[in-house]
């Protein structure tokens, strides 16, 4: 009995497994050089909680609208990840900083998302949809 529902729990598991992976955006950020801060407004927050705390470049992703005419009016925020929680609609000013990839041989791990349907995972690097900036945010009391 044991091996039919073991054979059963394969069967089902192979059937519903992926045949391939299209990937529904860049696997990387596209980042914009800037060195001056900027307002953003925030529509998305979201902690890299698996590797907050550990080796690499650990980081917490803010996605925004910003009014500032030089920059895309949506942008995507790779913050060092701390213990702070934002809500969306707080503002933030963004102190741009240098992307830690050029100074340390890690690279981040990033945020994804997949989607099956109709036997095809469909992968989404969160936030590589906009141009993206390593910075600091400081919130707008």
């Amino acid at each position: 009995m044991k091996i039919i529902a073991a054979s059963l729990l394969l069967l089902v598991i192979f059937n519903c497994a992926p045949r391939k992976v299209k990937y529904l955006n860049s696997l990387r950020f596209e980042f914009i050089e800037t060195k001056k801060e900027f307002e953003l407004e925030l529509t998305y927050f979201q902690k890299n909680l698996a590797y907050c705390y550990t080796e690499g470049i650990p980081y917490a992703l803010l996605i925004g609208k910003t009014k500032d005419n030089s920059l895309p009016s949506t942008v995507s925020v790779l913050s060092k990840c701390d213990n702070n929680d934002y809500k969306i609609g707080t503002k933030f000013i963004i102190a741009p900083i240098e992307n830690p990839e050029k100074s340390i041989s890690l690279h981040p791990i990033y945020l994804v998302k997949d989607t099956i349907i109709n036997k095809i995972k469909y992968r989404k690097v969160i936030g590589s949809e906009n141009k993206a900036v390593w910075g600091i945010p400081k919130e707008i009391k």
